[in-house]
């Protein structure tokens, strides 16, 4: 049988997940397939090793709902098909995309 061989961005990623507050070395191998003797060896030489750098984590960020402004409510809809020598323009309010739905699916049956 054949070592499995991993790339070194993912030991550092799976050394990372067992970082984490809440993960244990067994649930971290467990959830990717390993054993866990593996990771803790990962885990050795990583400690070892001269850090390169972690990865990137991703950040929980709050967005606001866009303001209604007076240019918002005006905007619209702008569906262009073109036609033999010339083209249809299908102009809707944005403020009803469900009734532009409607239509198109009328329209193209």
């Amino acid at each position: 049988m054949q070592r499995r061989s991993y790339s070194k961005a993912f030991k550092a990623q799976v050394v990372q997940e067992c970082s984490l507050s809440g993960n244990s070395v067994a649930s971290v191998a467990l959830s990717h397939g390993i054993n866990t003797h593996v990771v803790h060896r990962w885990r050795r030489l990583a400690a070892c090793s001269p850090s390169t750098g972690t990865l990137p984590a991703f950040l929980p960020v709050a967005l606001e709902p866009p303001l209604q402004s007076a240019a918002s409510s005006q905007a619209e809809i702008r569906i262009e098909i073109p036609h033999r020598c010339t083209t249809l323009t299908v102009r809707w309010p944005a403020t009803d995309a469900e009734g532009c739905a409607r239509f198109m699916r009328e329209l193209l049956q």
